[in-house]
């Protein structure tokens, strides 16, 4: 934000915008070469999403073919409704996605009011160029959002059994669809005006910082409701009093309005739609109001840090491990952007884990009504692996992202070949309790109820996998936690799609074929030759990458594997 003085004074909403607009990009902790590296990941994610709603033209063709050969209108009004709330729901989720994602910019901040507030600016310059900001970040997702699917919906449109024209489909989709994004929004910014006026400020880091992540995971746990919208015709067609909390459902009731149809059931939604848009947006201004009058309300408290004596522990172990390691610690416990990335994308993991339950029939299983053994066997066999391949990504991304980029020089001034070892076993203390144990505790319980003592030999085979995928994630780890520059987009968006999908496949594939064959075998001998075959890689990889740590210096700026890089061969500067 350079300018001249005058120029400034001209000026300052734009320059303000500018200003606010790229720091949503930037969440705080990415250099400006990272913070241009994750706007080519975002538009990477756009044209990715353009590419989904063609390919959900291409899936849907035939289904609507023969929906349109029917004998009856019926089975296409069903589909109809299901598929266009469905139009309506990914763009909503999306949204509502980008937004708590940089919920920590909604409101002017700290900074903004130690830097602005001396400035000869008016108060409400300041609040209009947030709004502004905003209003142009989640226009790109929406417009994004909506062009991705206008093909898809204008699809569905077409039909013989249609009771308006394909164009007057589209138009009314983009009529409840733009401000159906618009709500998943303000409903965001809602809560978080709500939680910035009424939390006490002693608190109010840590309550933020909770209140976000809780969002995170419930929209992670939600997409799996919304991908199985397209089964829920029939509920649709019968008026069904449950999808009155559907906030997807509310807008595709304005959508049937606008095009014409004036049943009571469809009338009631688009009631509730007004009514919850217009709460949210109540809050919503309310708090920037709030706010506005009382900008000290932003300041937030410091808060200090627990000395916890725990000296008979701390005396058997290395100084720099404990300072690392409580650094650490510290930092999770802070940061709703740490915090938030583990939740969220460990809710994924857990998204998956309950999705392979449930299609393996688990839930009649303990009702005690009839479903496969074998099913079942192979449902829970398969259950640990999502969670080590999720949780082990979300703890490495959250270490990898800096907490405060430029105060890592103290990290940089005392380096030194005999600590680095134990500076840089944090990061695998923290990757193996979140790959390795912890989804071992969460599933050895109930392969114990279905497998019964078997259930500890794929326990074993479980941490063994984890501890693998924790080799694999710190192959090329020489960072001390939140100390390095981040920079996103190292591959493309399409290759890093291509090759996550690759490695979860092969993973969860191996790993359950393993599993699935020691819970069925009637001799345990199979999973203990299993685990002790994948504790030879295991070892000699931990010793490689040991070995590694002690003789490579840390890494302190992220490169793109594009940059130039200095093999410093003959030993000079």
């Amino acid at each position: 934000m350079t300018a001249r003085p005058g120029e400034f004074v001209r000026r300052p909403i734009g320059l303000l915008t500018g200003h606010f607009f790229h720091a949503l990009f930037d969440f705080g902790v990415f250099t400006e070469e990272g913070a241009d590296a994750f706007i080519r990941v975002i538009l990477g994610l756009i044209a990715l999403l353009i590419s989904l709603g063609l390919l959900l033209v291409r899936i849907y063709v035939k289904k609507y073919a023969v929906l349109s050969a029917a004998a009856t209108a019926e089975p296409y009004a069903r589909a109809v409704l299901a598929d266009s709330t469905l139009a309506i729901a990914l763009p909503m989720w999306i949204i509502a996605l980008a937004t708590v994602l940089v919920s920590g910019s909604l409101f002017p901040d700290e900074t903004d009011f130690r830097v602005l507030t001396p400035l000869p600016i008016r108060r409400n310059v300041v609040f209009g160029a947030k709004l502004l900001a905003l209003a142009l970040f989640a226009g790109i997702f929406t417009l994004a959002g909506h062009v991705a699917l206008t093909l898809f919906v204008m699809r569905i449109s077409v039909s013989r059994w249609a009771t308006s024209a394909p164009a007057l489909g589209v138009l009314a989709f983009w009529m409840a669809g733009v401000p159906a994004s618009a709500f998943a929004v303000v409903a965001v910014v809602a809560i978080n005006g709500l939680l910035m006026t009424c939390a006490p400020r002693r608190h109010l880091r840590a309550v933020s910082a909770a209140v976000r992540s809780g969002m995170l995971a419930t929209l992670v746990l939600a997409l799996p409701f919304i991908f199985a919208l397209p089964a829920q015709g029939l509920r649709f067609a019968q008026h069904s009093r449950l999808l009155l909390l559907a906030p997807p459902a509310w807008f595709m009731g304005l959508e049937r309005v606008l095009l014409g149809n004036r049943d009571a059931y469809f009338l009631q939604l688009t009631r509730l739609a007004a009514g919850a848009w217009g709460v949210a947006a109540v809050i919503a201004v309310s708090s920037y109001v709030v706010l506005y009058r009382r900008f000290d309300r932003v300041v937030l408290r410091s808060f200090g840090v627990p000395k916890r004596r725990r000296r008979c522990r701390r005396a058997l172990e290395h100084p720099v491990r404990t300072t690392v390691r409580d650094f650490t610690a510290a930092t999770f416990r802070r940061s709703p952007l740490h915090q938030g990335v583990v939740i969220g994308l460990s809710a994924c993991g857990l998204a998956l884990a309950i999705d392979g339950l449930v299609r393996a029939g688990v839930m009649p299983w303990f009702e005690e009504l009839h479903a496969s053994c074998r099913e079942i066997l192979s449902g829970v066999a398969a259950l640990p692996f999502p969670l080590i391949i999720v949780l082990g990504i979300a703890a490495r991304t959250a270490l990898a992202l800096p907490i405060e980029p430029k105060a890592n020089w103290i990290f940089r001034m005392t380096e030194d070949a005999a600590i680095r070892v134990d500076e840089l076993r944090a990061a695998e203390r923290v990757l193996t309790l979140v790959a390795a144990f912890i989804p071992v505790a969460l599933t050895l319980p109930l392969q114990a109820v279905v497998a019964g003592p078997r259930a500890l030999v794929s326990a074993a085979i479980t941490a063994m996998v984890g501890f693998l995928w924790v080799e694999a994630l710190l192959w090329d780890w020489r960072r001390i936690p939140f100390t390095c520059s981040y920079m996103p987009g190292k591959h493309s968006v399409a290759q890093s799609f291509v090759i996550g999908l690759t490695l979860f496949v092969v993973v969860n594939n191996g790993g359950s074929a393993l599993e699935t064959a020691t819970l069925r075998a009637s001799s345990s001998v199979v999973g203990l030759i299993g685990a002790a075959v994948l504790t030879v890689p295991v070892l000699a990889f931990r010793r490689r990458r040991r070995r590694k740590w002690r003789e490579m210096p840390l890494v302190f700026d992220d490169e793109l594997p594009s940059d130039v890089q200095c093999l410093r061969l003959s030993g000079g500067p």
